[in-house]
C-alpha cells in the first residue's frame, strides 16, 4: 500500500480525458470511497494517429509505476492504442506485478475480466438493419490493426451477414483510425461507384460514424434519407444538425463496480485460488436518427446548447489558463519561480484540487529495483498554496506521508514529466469530487516540463558560465587566482581596507630555470604546483593567494600583523610537501613582505610593487649566502 492507513488500487489508463476514461474516472471515484481504497491511476497519452518519441517516452510510465506497493490492480489494454503500449503494460504485469489484477474492457486468459460481451453486443444493430431495414449493401469500416474490439466487431458483422445469406466483398470493408478525421477514408472505399452507393455504413465506433456523416453532408449526401450509418459507444453529439446515432451502449460504469468488487474480494482473500472471473456485460442497442428510427428527446436542443455553451466556457477558460501558464512557465528561471507560477494560476483550474511535483533524484529513477529517491518540490492541497516541502522520499511511496489524507480515500492521477529522452520525475493530480481531467490536465503537464527542461538549460548554461568566469580568473596549474582573479578580488575588498593594517607576501620560487633545464618542463610545473600547494595549506580564511605569472607568486593578508609568521609556515610547508614528494630536486622560495596601514592614496598595485621589491632583496640575500658558501668549500 503507497500509506498506511487503507490499501491501494492501481489503475492503468490511456487518454485519462476520452468519453469512455471519463466514464472509467467517476465510477473509480465513487468505488473507491464505496469499499475505502485509495485509487491511484498511472497515465499516459499516447494516439495511434501521430506517433512521436514523446510517445515512447510515455511507455516508461509501466517501468516508473509502483506496482509492488499496490494491493491490487485494474488495466485497460483497449484504451492503448500502440503494440507497443500493450506489450510494455503485459511485461510489467508478467515480471512486476504480484497482486490480483482484473482487466476492463478486455478478455485475457491470465486475468479476471470484466468486458462487453463483443459477440452480443453488436448483433441487434445488424439484425436491425438487415431485418428492420430489409437492407442488402451494408459496409463496414473497422479500426487499426490489432484493436481486438474493432476486431471482434467487424467478426460478428460478417457472420451475421453470412447468416441472412448476404456476401460481403472485400470492398466493402475498411479500415479507419477509430477518430473523426477518417471520413473521407470511408467515403472513398464506399462511395466512388455512385451508380452503387450503400444503403448503410456500420462504423466500430461513434468517432468514426460521426466524421463520416461530417463528410457525407459535404458532398450532400443525407443522414438517414440517402444512407444509414451506425456506430458504437453511444458518445455524446453535440452537433445541432447532426442526426443523433443509432448505436451500442457498453456499460462502463457497470464493468468499474464488477472489476471493483472482484479486486475486494480477491484482496480480502474471499476467493484466492479460484478460477479467473469471467463477466461479459450486455450491451444496450440505442436507436438514433442515423437510421431514422429514433427521435430527438423534447428538450434535445436546450440540452445541446446548454452543453455546447459549458463545454465553451470551459475551453474558454482552459484556454486563458494555458496561453497565461504558457508565457509566464516560459519565463521560469527556477523551481521557486514555477511554483509561484502554478500557485497564482490555480484560480483558472478550480477543479483540480491538490497537485504536487516530484522530482527524481538519481538519473536512473526508471528503472525498477534501484530504489530511487523523489524530491517533493511544488504543493497545492486544497487549493492552497502548500509551499517547497523538497522532502525527499522513496520514489515507491507516490507522495511523502504528510500528504495522506486520513479522514478519506485519494484519488491520485500521475504522470510522467518527460522530455528528448530525459524523465525529471512526475506530477501527481487530485480533483475536487464528482470532477474529472479535461485535455488541458494533459497540457499542462507538458508545459510543467518544458518550463523544468528551460530550468535545466539555464543551469547548465550558468553551470558553464561559472566554469569560463573561473578559468578566466583561475590558474589551471595550481587553482590559485591568475593576475586577472587577483585584481578583481581586491578591487572589490580595497574600500573595506582603509585603515587596517594588511600585508602583502611576495612570493618567488628559487631556481626554476635549472629545474627545467635540468629535468624538464614536466618537472617544473611539478615545482610550480608545489609552491601552489602551499601558499593553499598556509592562508588564513580570509586570505587571497594568486600566480602571477611564470615563478611570481602573491598572498593578501588581510591581518598584515602576522605576516612574519605566515612566511614561516609557509617555509615549514614547502620543507614538508618536499619530503613528501621526493623528487631529485628540492623546491624552495624566496619571499618578500610590504605591510602598512592603508590610507588615502595607497593602491593594492603599489603595495604589491614594494612587495616586488623587497622579494627581490630577500632572492639575493640567498643567492650571496650561497655564493659565501660555496667560496668557503
Amino acid at each position: 500500500m503507497i500509506f498506511s492507513r487503507r490499501k491501494t488500487i492501481g489503475v492503468f489508463l490511456n487518454k485519462i480525458f476520452s468519453v469512455f476514461d471519463d466514464a472509467v474516472f467517476h465510477a473509480l471515484e465513487r468505488e473507491g470511497r464505496r469499499l475505502d481504497y485509495d485509487i491511484v491511476i498511472f497515465t499516459s497519452v499516447e494516439y495511434n494517429l501521430m506517433h512521436s518519441d514523446y510517445d515512447d517516452q510515455e511507455k516508461d510510465i509501466f517501468r516508473y509505476a509502483a506496482v509492488d506497493k499496490m494491493d491490487g490492480i485494474i488495466v485497460v489494454p483497449a484504451s492503448y492504442d500502440e503494440g507497443e503500449f500493450r506489450d510494455g503494460m503485459n511485461d510489467m504485469l508478467r515480471t512486476r506485478v504480484r497482486c490480483p489484477v482484473v482487466a476492463i474492457r478486455d478478455d485475457d486468459p491470465r486475468y479476471d475480466c470484466v468486458y462487453t460481451d463483443e459477440t452480443e453486443a453488436i448483433r441487434p444493430l445488424i439484425r436491425h438493419l438487415i431485418e428492420h431495414h430489409g437492407f442488402r449493401h451494408i459496409c463496414f469500416q473497422t479500426g487499426y490493426a490489432g484493436h481486438s474490439e474493432a476486431d471482434a466487431r467487424l467478426r460478428v458483422f460478417l457472420e451475421e451477414m453470412e447468416a441472412h445469406g448476404l456476401e460481403v466483398p472485400e470492398s466493402r470493408i475498411c479500415a479507419g483510425n477509430l477518430w473523426y478525421s477518417c471520413g473521407d477514408v470511408a467515403y472513398d472505399a464506399f462511395f466512388g461507384d455512385p451508380d452503387n452507393p450503400p444503403e448503410a455504413v456500420v462504423c466500430a465506433n461513434d468517432y468514426m460514424a460521426i466524421g463520416l456523416m461530417r463528410t457525407l453532408a459535404g458532398h450532400g449526401i443525407r443522414v438517414p434519407q440517402d444512407v444509414v450509418v451506425t456506430g458504437f459507444d453511444n458518445i455524446p453529439v453535440l452537433g445541432v444538425d447532426m442526426p443523433s446515432v443509432t448505436t451500442v451502449q457498453p456499460d462502463y460504469d457497470r464493468m468499474v463496480v464488477e472489476a471493483m468488487n472482484c479486486l475486494d474480494r480477491r484482496i480480502r482473500g474471499g476467493c484466492n485460488g479460484s478460477e479467473h472471473f469471467k463477466n461479459a456485460l450486455p450491451g444496450r442497442f440505442v436507436l438514433g436518427e442515423s437510421c431514422g428510427c429514433g427521435k430527438r428527446a423534447p428538450d434535445h436542443y436546450r440540452r445541446v446548447s446548454e452543453e455546447a455553451t459549458a463545454l465553451l466556457e470551459l475551453e474558454n477558460d482552459q484556454d486563458a489558463m494555458m496561453n497565461n501558464m504558457c508565457i509566464d512557465l516560459g519565463a521560469c528561471a527556477d523551481l521557486t519561480t514555477l511554483h509561484k507560477v502554478l500557485i497564482s494560476q490555480r484560480v483558472y483550474n478550480p477543479i483540480l484540487r491538490d497537485h504536487y511535483i516530484c522530482l527524481f533524484e538519481e538519473a536512473d529513477a526508471l528503472t525498477p529495483g534501484t530504489g530511487g529517491k523523489v524530491r517533493l518540490v511544488h504543493a497545492l492541497r486544497d487549493q492552497r498554496d502548500g509551499g517547497m516541502p523538497m522532502t525527499v522520499y522513496d520514489r515507491s511511496d507516490i507522495l511523502p506521508a504528510m500528504m495522506e489524507r486520513k479522514d478519506e480515500p485519494q484519488m491520485l492521477l500521475v504522470k510522467l514529466l518527460h522530455q528528448n529522452g530525459r524523465a525529471f520525475g512526475y506530477n501527481v493530480f487530485q480533483y475536487m469530487p464528482g470532477q474529472a481531467p479535461s485535455r488541458a490536465f494533459a497540457h499542462m503537464n507538458v508545459l510543467i516540463t518544458v518550463a523544468l527542461e528551460n530550468i535545466r538549460r539555464q543551469d547548465e548554461l550558468m553551470r558553464l558560465y561559472e566554469e569560463r568566469r573561473r578559468s578566466s580568473t583561475t590558474d589551471m596549474l595550481t587553482n590559485l587566482l591568475n593576475r586577472r582573479g587577483l585584481n578583481e578580488k581586491l578591487e572589490a575588498l580595497w574600500p573595506g581596507m582603509m585603515g587596517r593594517r594588511v600585508a602583502f607576501a611576495c612570493v618567488d620560487m628559487d631556481r626554476l630555470k635549472h629545474i627545467n633545464d635540468t629535468y624538464g618542463h614536466t618537472a617544473g610545473d611539478h615545482a610550480i604546483r608545489l609552491v601552489g600547494q602551499a601558499i593553499q595549506a598556509t592562508l588564513p580564511p580570509d586570505g587571497l593567494g594568486a600566480r602571477m605569472g611564470g615563478d611570481e607568486f602573491v598572498v593578501f593578508l588581510p591581518e598584515g600583523g602576522g605576516a612574519q609568521d605566515y612566511v614561516r609556515r609557509l617555509e615549514k610547508t614547502l620543507e614538508r610537501l618536499n619530503k613528501e614528494q621526493a623528487r631529485p630536486f628540492t623546491v624552495t622560495a624566496s619571499v618578500g613582505i610590504f605591510d602598512k596601514v592603508i590610507g588615502e592614496g595607497d593602491t593594492f598595485e603599489h603595495c604589491i610593487q614594494a612587495g616586488d621589491q623587497r622579494m627581490y632583496a630577500v632572492k639575493e640575500a640567498h643567492h650571496a649566502r650561497k655564493a659565501v658558501v660555496t667560496a668557503g668549500k
